[in-house]
């Protein structure tokens, strides 16, 4: 499963939107994205979150803290630096 937060992939248009406002509607849509992927049992899913000045990857990391994953790079040859792979670990209780 692929999930890309760059924000044209996540609304029509940021017209109008604030940096927060971008920002916090990425945090949702891959907070929402993973507890789909964790009811469903989807062992792995990529987010792909840019480069940019690097907020979004550390709000993510954040986020991923949360909850009983793994993270790790995702592959640098088919996503470049911009990606990160969450493992969700299954039977933890």
């Amino acid at each position: 499963m692929e999930v890309d937060l760059h924000i044209q992939h996540v609304v029509k248009s940021k017209k109008g939107m604030s940096n927060f406002e971008i920002l916090d509607l990425q945090i949702h849509t891959a907070k929402h994205k993973l507890e789909f992927a964790m009811r469903k049992r989807i062992p792995r899913i990529v987010f792909i979150h840019g480069v940019g000045e690097g907020v979004l990857q550390q709000e993510l990391g954040y986020l991923f803290a949360k909850y009983p994953v793994k993270t790790s790079q995702a592959s640098y040859q088919k996503y470049g630096l911009g990606a990160t792979e969450v493992y969700i670990l299954q039977n933890v209780s």
